[in-house]
């Protein structure tokens, strides 16, 4: 048997961001640290378990996740240029207004754009 057939079904992952500063390509990375069925599984028993809880993980539907490294990464830029009035220019991003709003959710950025 194929090994895409045990894994077609797991649709959710659960990610940590590798940060820029440790990359040749000073880009923020996503680093999968597991899949999922369903989020809710990943949330009650996998993240509680996982070692060094002080690193931010996160959930996000798989197909999303190349989105939205470009979008983590788009957000560190707009730090590293405008500083405090970054969150002013979320525009200069090519996101549509969905994409917007489900990453700014995930990275719990509402009226800036430090990433927790």
């Amino acid at each position: 048997m194929k090994a895409e057939k045990y894994i077609t079904n797991l649709k959710w992952a659960v990610f940590n961001m590798v940060d820029r500063s440790t990359q040749d390509d000073h880009r923020s990375k996503v680093h999968v640290c597991g899949l999922f069925y369903e989020p809710t599984v990943a949330e009650d028993f996998f993240i509680p378990n996982l070692p060094n809880q002080e690193v931010k993980r996160y959930i996000l539907h798989v197909s999303f996740l190349d989105r939205f490294e470009e979008f983590y990464n788009f957000i560190q830029d707009l730090n590293e240029k405008y500083g405090e009035k970054a969150i002013y220019y979320l525009d200069e991003g090519d996101f549509s207004v969905d994409e917007e709003n489900r990453f700014r959710q995930v990275l719990n950025i509402w009226t800036d754009t430090k990433v927790k």
